[in-house]
């Protein structure tokens, strides 16, 4: 299992490009979700901080600077969409991605006019993950302080 961890880190981080060193903070209340998502995103470079739901996010994303968040939109005590309220409040220019498993048209209902930067649906292949995280620095990177409700990047965009 080593072997295959190792050869899989290897063969992924020789995609990732320059995302050594940028950290993402993952909060979803799923731990098989958070655990894939987070071995994933540590496999293609990136150093990860966990939250169980919105407000435990909250709390670790005010202690500390991070570069992008991946929050799911349905957790116990605040819900993604709140989260990503308060994190553009405090951090506008830090961009948020949704995780979901509400079909497309509830959630676009649900999430018209709210600040996050994409969505990705469930049950995601991670390489779609990858694209968006990616996509989603880079624009970032090429446009400082402008990632915000509706920029149109990522594997789904709002």
């Amino acid at each position: 299992m080593e072997d295959t961890k190792k050869e899989t880190k290897e063969s992924v981080s020789s995609t990732a490009g320059k995302v050594k060193s940028k950290r993402i903070l993952v909060a979803d209340d799923n731990e098989a979700i958070r655990k894939l998502v987070s071995w994933f995103l540590e496999v293609l470079g990136f150093e990860v901080a966990l939250a169980r739901n919105g407000i435990e996010a909250l709390a670790v994303f005010l202690e500390s600077s991070f570069d992008l968040v991946l929050t799911d939109f349905e957790m116990p005590a605040m819900d993604g969409l709140s989260l990503a309220g308060h994190i553009k409040e405090s951090s506008p220019g830090t961009p948020v991605i949704l995780l979901t498993g509400s079909d497309r048209a509830t959630f676009q209902k649900q999430a018209e006019r709210r600040p996050i930067d994409s969505v990705i649906f469930k049950p995601f292949k991670l390489e779609e993950l990858q694209s968006a995280v990616q996509e989603t620095l880079a624009f970032r990177e090429r446009e400082p302080g402008s990632a915000g409700v509706g920029q149109g990047f990522g594997a789904y965009p709002m």
